[in-house]
């Protein structure tokens, strides 16, 4: 499982990561981004790329990982792309 961490003291509260995230991770509560589903997670790092404070860190992520991307995400980079 990949370990998230979020610097509440850095989080502005935007939503942009809980908008992003694929797999619902990540829930607005008092303000400040909360992990609530670690488990979850695929590692797409979709939320560190658009979160414009930097306040989202994983780690325990291997590169071997990375190289997944479900349908879901490849969609939404073609927004972008």
């Amino acid at each position: 499982m990949v370990n998230i961490l979020i610097d509440k003291e850095v989080c502005i509260g935007c939503g942009l990561c809980v908008h992003d995230c694929p797999m619902k991770v990540y829930e607005l509560k008092d303000g400040v981004s909360t992990v609530i589903n670690p488990e979850d997670c695929m590692a797409c790092l979709s939320c560190h790329e658009i979160c414009p404070s930097n306040a989202i860190e994983h780690r325990d992520i291997y590169l071997s990982r990375r190289l997944y991307v479900d349908l879901e995400v490849c969609s939404m980079l073609r927004r972008f792309i």
